[in-house]
Formats: C-alpha cells, sequence, structure tokens
C-alpha cells in the first residue's frame, strides 16, 4: 500500500506543480514535548502554560483542514512537538480522518500506550513514523535526558507491528548517539524496516534550553557517519553500487513527508523542494510556513482564510532569490544548501553556509577518493 501512495502521490505532484495548488501539509499541533532532545529546534517543556495558550483550539484545526480540503489538500502530516502530548488529539485525528486525508503521524513513540495502538488500529493511518534516538537507554539519556525513553518507544514500535499499523523508524544523529547506527541498524533488520536518517541538525527555530549547533556532527564526522552507513548498506546489500550522488542508490536520508519531496536541482529557483509550491506547514500557534524550518517567510490564515494565506506564501517564496554562490558551486551536486538552511545558517537567503559548503566539498572528495 505504501509504494502505491508514494507513485500516487508523485504523479498527483507533478500535476499540483503546474497549478501551484496545496496537495501536502503539515499541522504542528503542539510546540511541546515530553522529552527534552539537545538538538530540537522547535522545543518547549510539556507543561509550559505559555505554549500551552498560544496552541490552536480542536475547532480552529479542524477549520484550518476544512479550508486545506477545499484547496486540494490530500496528504496531512500530524506533528509537533510529540503530537500525543494533545488531550485532544484523538478527536482531532478521528475527524480528519472522516474527511478523507491520508494521515501520517510523527511522534517520539514514549507516549503511545497498548490502548492507544488498539485505537489507531481500528482507524490506522497511512504511516506512524517514530524517531528513535538511540539504542539503549544510556544513549536516551545523553540525548533525550530520559533514560526509560528507550523502553517505552520500543514497545510502541513492537506494538504497532504487531497490530500491523504501517510504521517507520528514523534517527537523528548527533553527538550523543552517532555511535548507535550499526546498533540501530540492527534493531531495523530484525523487524524488517528501513531506518531512516536525519542527517541535518538545524539551528532552533524556538525552543527551551536547546542546543542543536552544539550537539550536530562537524562535517567530517558526518562524511564519515555517512560512508559508514554505505558501507554497512552495501554489505547487507542495500545499496548496489557507491554513488552517493544518486538517490535512489543512497542510504534513505530521511525528508518530510511522503516519497518525492525533492525536486530537481536544474532549476534557477530558490527552492529545491516543494515547500511553497505544493506543500507547506502550519504552526502550533497558527503560522503558515513552506516549511517547518523556515519561519522568516509566513503568512496568517486565521485571520485571511488559508486561500488567500497560500496565494500570499507562495508569492513571498517566489520572491527569495537563490544564492548564486551556490549555483555557481561545483560541490552543489553534493550539497543540501536551501533557503531555509542557508537562512538558518546565515541570517540570509543568499549567503553561502560554511558548514554546508564544507560538508559538500568532504563529499565530493569522498567520492572521488571512491570511499562513498
Amino acid at each position: 500500500m505504501a509504494q502505491t501512495l508514494d507513485r500516487l502521490y508523485s504523479q498527483l505532484v507533478s500535476a499540483a506543480k503546474v497549478k501551484r495548488e496545496l496537495l501536502s501539509a503539515s499541522f504542528e499541533l503542539t510546540s511541546r514535548c515530553n522529552l527534552q532532545c539537545k538538538m530540537c529546534y522547535v522545543c518547549q517543556n510539556a507543561n509550559d502554560r505559555e505554549g500551552m495558550a498560544k496552541e490552536l483550539t480542536t475547532e480552529q484545526w479542524i477549520s484550518l483542514a476544512q479550508e486545506a480540503q477545499d484547496l486540494g489538500l490530500l496528504f496531512l502530516t500530524l506533528t509537533g512537538g510529540e503530537v500525543f502530548m494533545r488531550k485532544d488529539f484523538r478527536e482531532i485525528y478521528q475527524r480528519l480522518m472522516m474527511m478523507g486525508f491520508i494521515l501520517t503521524i510523527y511522534t517520539n513513540g514514549t507516549l503511545i500506550t497498548p490502548e492507544i495502538v488498539n485505537w489507531l488500529a481500528a482507524m490506522p493511518p497511512y504511516k506512524v513514523s517514530i524517531t528513535l534516538y538511540g539504542a539503549s537507554g544510556e544513549t536516551y539519556k545523553e540525548v533525550t535526558g530520559f533514560a526509560d525513553g528507550y523502553a517505552r518507544t520500543v514497545r510502541a514500535i513492537d506494538s504497532l507491528l504487531e497490530n500491523k499499523i504501517p510504521t517507520d523508524i528514523k534517527t537523528t544523529v548527533v553527538q550523543g548517539n552517532k555511535h548507535d547506527y550499526d546498533k540501530l541498524l540492527d534493531f531495523a533488520q530484525q523487524r524488517k524496516l528501513d531506518l531512516g536518517v536525519v542527517n541535518y541538525v538545524s539551528p532552533r527555530r524556538e525552543g527551551t534550553n536547546t542546543d542543536p549547533i552544539g550537539n550536530r556532527l562537524t562535517p567530517q564526522e558526518l562524511l564519515d557517519y555517512e560512508v559508514h552507513i554505505n558501507e554497512r548498506n552495501m554489505e547487507l546489500g542495500l545499496l548496489k553500487r557507491k554513488d552517493f550522488s544518486s538517490s535512489k542508490e543512497s542510504p534513505r536520508f530521511f525528508e518530510s513527508g511522503l516519497a518525492g519531496t525533492r525536486v530537481s536541482r536544474e532549476t534557477s529557483e530558490a527552492f529545491h523542494c516543494l515547500a511553497g509550491k505544493t506543500a507547506a506547514w502550519i504552526t502550533a500557534d497558527g503560522r503558515l510556513l513552506p516549511c517547518g524550518l523556515l519561519d522568516g517567510v509566513k503568512a496568517f490564515p486565521l485571520s485571511k482564510g488559508l486561500a488567500a494565506a497560500w496565494e500570499e506564501l507562495k508569492q513571498e517564496c517566489d520572491g527569495i532569490s537563490p544564492c548564486k554562490e551556490c549555483q555557481g558551486c561545483l560541490f552543489q551536486a553534493y550539497c543540501e544548501h536551501c533557503p531555509a538552511r542557508l537562512l538558518k545558517e546565515t541570517g540570509q537567503y543568499t549567503k553561502n553556509a560554511p558548514y554546508l559548503c564544507e560538508l559538500a566539498r568532504k563529499r565530493k572528495e569522498a567520492v572521488n577518493w571512491d570511499v562513498i
């Protein structure tokens, strides 16, 4: 079913891009979380009253969903923070399911109980996507602040799989868990799951006592990690050839949403993805963004309606100039630059980011040395 929906998504994207129609979106139901991950770019304490007060109500989310449906929205991701922090999550989820959206749930898994699994099994989503921050309680303690998070997450994953609820897992690589990849891969293989890797940690969009930059890998460390991923995937027969520049043959570096969210880099546009073209993100307090990272461009659907806000957002995105230095760079094929990342790294859309540049250069050199 997943492959069929991925193909359908890709076909619909091709048509939606022509008319710039809103096809997929993420609803950030809350920015609060029960974990305290050191690298999180959007994180507020679980009991943060100010954050809770700013969150949209149940009816506001449903109203936005109805407006989005009128615009053609089909694929919808429910994310956070941690979505299960919302006491009304079940009501929101059920009403969105009844509206016919293809729903994905992003969660850390620690709050998923057997009772929640039984409830989901009666009305399963397209997918539950769980981030596994390490392969032990010790690693979880280092990364998230809670050692028992590991056992809770593993129980949730196994329970979801036992109940045949579509589930995938991914990890975000940081200093505190960079040595856990082999164990995480073994964990995934034992359950016949792919292991996605979030390989870019951004400066925070907003947060409480988090330090993403201080916890992310250096370009050399990240290259070494990626080389190791390739070696392990080739050993397991999951990677057929040493071609880092081919997304079809490289290990799966995780992208939000369904497959096909990236578009060709052979373009003069600033955006290499579907953000502001057919995809958008709505924050917990109701701002419409191109993606969860890019808060420098925003519109306000609660005050002007989603249709008008979507048109405004597209115009704002069209007004962003591409980085000329990046366009002319010899390492562009190995780089993951985009307006959101450039803005977060440098404060500008048109200035190249040393962190991304160094990583791209090292990737290119590694390909020439035939180590990737």
